[in-house]
């Protein structure tokens, strides 16, 4: 897997997806720094005031591989607030927030994707193009676009093709290749389902050994459906900056306790 094991999810959707949205961008950005253990995430239990019912919290730290990783521009809007203090530990929904805003627009975002070292010798501009944000498509850029989708139905094809869910190899095949599993295409909706759970349970093992303890559970589900606005949220938490926990905030990176 040449293309799908280096390239990131935002590079992938850019060079191949028409009408990609900027919600897509960030969440995969995000999924997939999460699978690479660049960043994790778990959750706590707190009572912001006496009287309240015990509220769960989903916090974001980094992860074993922070200080190692190579991040690329569009990557580091979401790990650039750890870079000053990689002990802060951020609410997921105000981290969702603070991606958006220095992410700027889509075309903005866009902008930085198409410039990492692979893209950049994908696109062209000429100086009216740069003023609407446009660009043409090399034939550099229209190969590796070809042999990019080539590659993603194929190993779509593969993971479509086993007769039984056989979750080791999925677990491989996410270690190799992150976020981009999800944007094969024929995989079936059981097997995604599975390698959900099974990723899922694997992520929350390492966090156990790493830990101690304390970890919460995964899917891809509950991230997909957090980026519906730009405050993101999970459900609990923030869902209008630090003032929303009701329990306070410190900066961004808390809500209510210490």
């Amino acid at each position: 897997m040449k293309h799908l094991s280096q390239l990131t999810p935002a590079e992938l959707l850019v060079l191949t997806k028409d009408g990609v949205t900027h919600r897509e961008l960030l969440k995969l950005t995000f999924i997939d720094l999460l699978l690479k253990q660049v960043l994790k995430t778990y959750e706590v239990e707190r009572r912001p005031h006496v009287n309240d019912k015990v509220r769960v919290y989903t916090y974001v730290g980094i992860g074993k591989n922070f200080e190692t990783y190579n991040s690329l521009n569009h990557e580091r809007v979401f790990l650039s607030p750890f870079s000053a203090d990689d002990s802060i530990e951020i609410l997921f929904g105000n981290l969702v927030k603070i991606a958006y805003q220095k992410s700027r627009t889509l075309l903005d975002y866009k902008k930085d994707i198409t410039k990492t070292p692979t893209l950049k010798k994908c696109f062209s501009q000429n100086f009216i193009q740069r003023i609407f944000y446009r660009y043409s498509t090399t034939e550099y850029g229209k190969e590796l676009k070809k042999e990019v989708k080539e590659e993603i139905l194929n190993q779509g094809n593969k993971l479509a093709d086993l007769s039984t869910i056989e979750s080791q190899k999925a677990v491989e095949l996410i270690k190799e290749i992150g976020a981009n599993i999800f944007l094969l295409t024929n995989i079936d909706n059981e097997l995604l389902s599975q390698i959900d759970m099974d990723l899922g349970n694997l992520i929350n093992q390492d966090r156990y050994s790493d830990s101690g303890g304390g970890c919460s559970s995964w899917s891809f589900d509950d991230y997909s459906s957090s980026f519906d606005s730009s405050c993101g949220g999970h459900g609990h938490g923030c869902s209008s900056g630090c003032s929303g926990c009701g329990s306070g905030c410190s900066g961004c990176g808390g809500c209510g306790g210490d």
